[in-house]
């Protein structure tokens, strides 16, 4: 019997470890890696931490070879019936398997926002998401020290930019959706210590919407929804978060649903399979859900890697794929922690207060946990993370 074949769409944090764990524990597994078309495989938190700060060029945020045939060429789309892909290049491939782990793409402002094209076009609004951004964001900055930036977004990404920008000498300008920025992704009690780690850094605009955007020759300029306020600014970076980069059939804003091992819900027998930020899941008891984070993404590519071996007689059933992974940013000389997926908990309890340290309850389930400066806590409470607690700590 020949060996099997395998096809991993994307060589982000979830395909390359997919690829690593396959070609480490079934060698004999025929592997092929796909790139974008003209990308190497690179580690995208490098993007704001290493590019956009200067300290890194791109190609020095290459990742490791795999033990895969890496093909830089851009999967346009896929049969799920028969698993033949789609390149840019015009060719076709045919795999006994399939792994879909492409990423995610950036959440861009709302096309009614007037100006928005012109501003995109002009490189004074950018997105944070590609090694190319990073590396655009640093060049425009790097013409003008101590520039005015204008950050629309409040999360971790935004956060730890604002951060960065602000210890590099730049003025920074935080723009957020919310009144308490970051709440729904890491919880109110960490979210409102964040945002008093900012204020004393930067202004801070909350609860507004850009309602228009006029790009002049020497600056962009952002009108507020609500108070009609206009700020200025040399470059404005939209940090509103991603939504799934699939290939068709998927290519919509929802991604691929997949079941608790992360096959595909839409072929179960086909042998695809789903991992990182291109994948939704459902954890029992609550509704779905989408994790777009490094660590996260590299467990995933590793869980569908071995449900693929399962499926093919090679190896035991991994188990539920449950979020555990830790994460971390750093936050005006302050560490944002956690681990798990914070939006999953229907309720929250405050650990300690100092350092800061929450769990997120899902019923008495703990899913998730965020704290400042508490690495340690986080460390030591995540064993427990999915556990049922017969009583609250």
């Amino acid at each position: 019997m020949s060996a099997a074949r395998v096809g991993i769409i994307g060589a982000g944090a979830a395909g390359t470890s997919a690829a690593r764990l396959l070609h480490t524990q079934a060698p004999e597994i025929e592997v092929e890696l796909f790139a974008r078309t003209g990308e190497k495989p690179a580690n995208r938190t490098l993007v704001t931490k290493g590019v956009m700060s200067g300290l890194l060029e791109p190609d020095q945020a290459t990742l490791p070879d795999t033990g895969a045939s890496l093909v830089s060429d851009t999967v346009r789309g896929l049969d799920p019936r028969t698993r033949e892909l789609r390149l840019d290049s015009g060719a076709t491939r045919m795999f006994d398997a399939l792994i879909i782990a492409s990423g995610s793409r950036p959440r861009l402002l709302d096309e009614d926002i007037l100006g928005r094209d012109e501003a995109l076009h002009s490189g004074r609004l950018t997105t944070l998401h590609s090694m190319a951004d990073g590396a655009r964001v640093r060049d425009r900055l790097a013409s003008r020290p101590a520039s005015r930036v204008l950050l629309l977004g409040g999360g971790i990404l935004a956060s730890e930019a604002a951060s960065l920008l602000t210890d590099a000498g730049h003025d920074v300008a935080l723009i957020a959706r919310s009144l308490v920025p970051g709440a729904n992704a890491i919880g109110a009690h960490a979210a409102r210590r964040v945002l008093d780690l900012h204020h004393p850094q930067h202004a801070a605009y909350l609860g507004v919407n850009p309602r228009a955007i006029r790009t002049h020759p020497d600056r962009i300029s952002i009108t507020l929804d609500r108070s009609g306020t206009k700020v200025d600014g040399d470059l404005a970076i939209v940090a509103h978060g991603t939504l799934p980069a699939a290939p068709a059939p998927w290519t919509g804003p929802d991604g691929i649903p997949v079941d608790s091992r992360l096959r595909s819900m839409h072929a179960p027998r086909q042998r695809i399979y789903a991992a990182g930020g291109v994948a939704v899941h459902h954890y029992p008891g609550h509704s779905s859900y989408r994790i777009d984070h490094w660590d996260d993404s590299v467990a995933q590519g590793a869980h569908a890697a071995k449900t693929l071996l399962h499926d093919l007689g090679l190896d035991d059933d991994p188990g539920i794929y449950l979020p555990s992974s830790p994460f971390s940013a750093r936050v005006h000389g302050h560490t944002l922690v956690g681990a798990g997926y914070p939006a999953l908990g229907s309720s929250t309890q405050i650990v300690s207060a100092d350092p800061l340290l929450t769990a997120h309850y899902l019923g008495d389930t703990l899913v998730a946990l965020t704290g400042i400066d508490a690495t340690g806590l986080v460390r030591d409470w995540i064993p427990r993370l999915h556990r049922r607690a017969p009583t609250r700590p």
